[in-house]
């Protein structure tokens, strides 16, 4: 058996010592891949989960433009609303028991602050001087009789 040479021995020992160093770089090299793997795969998953979303989001868009589109009754800009009123001549109480809403509605929409809902408008839009004096006892229209008096008013003799 023939002796190695210094030189093939110092060779070997260094090819043994790189392929030990590159089993250890492989192997964080490959826990490093299985790991971008999985995020890969996290990934595809919450992109199909936020295209589903950003589909449901969609139809319920095309659903609420179609019903806004379909809705029977219009709304009514507060400069309408105090305009009807001045027009029938009434207050704010009394255009309030006419449509059966409080006062407080009839202030808010006034103001813009609020907004009546379907049916109230419905009721507004069909409102006119033949149903007011048509109107439920308590409900009279303001204005252009003689001789009224209003509450807590003296009559000057």
């Amino acid at each position: 058996m023939r002796k190695p040479s210094l030189a093939s021995a110092l060779r070997h020992e260094v090819r043994r010592l790189a392929a030990r160093e590159v089993r250890t770089a492989l192997k964080s090299l490959r826990r490093v891949e299985r790991r971008i793997q999985t995020l890969r795969l996290e990934a595809r998953d919450r992109e199909k989960g936020l295209a589903k979303v950003e589909r449901k989001l969609a139809r319920l868009a095309t659903r609420s433009r179609s019903r806004r589109r379909t809705s029977a009754t219009p709304s009514l800009p507060p400069v309408e609303i105090r305009a009807l009123r001045a027009r029938l001549g009434l207050s704010r109480v009394k255009f309030a028991r006419l449509l059966g809403v409080s006062p407080g509605s009839i202030f808010g929409w006034e103001r813009g602050a609020s907004v009546p809902r379907p049916d109230s408008v419905a009721r507004l839009l069909t409102l006119g001087k033949r149903q007011t004096k048509k109107a439920p006892a308590g409900v009279r229209r303001q204005g252009g009789r003689r001789g009224t008096r209003r509450r807590g008013s003296r009559v000057k003799r």
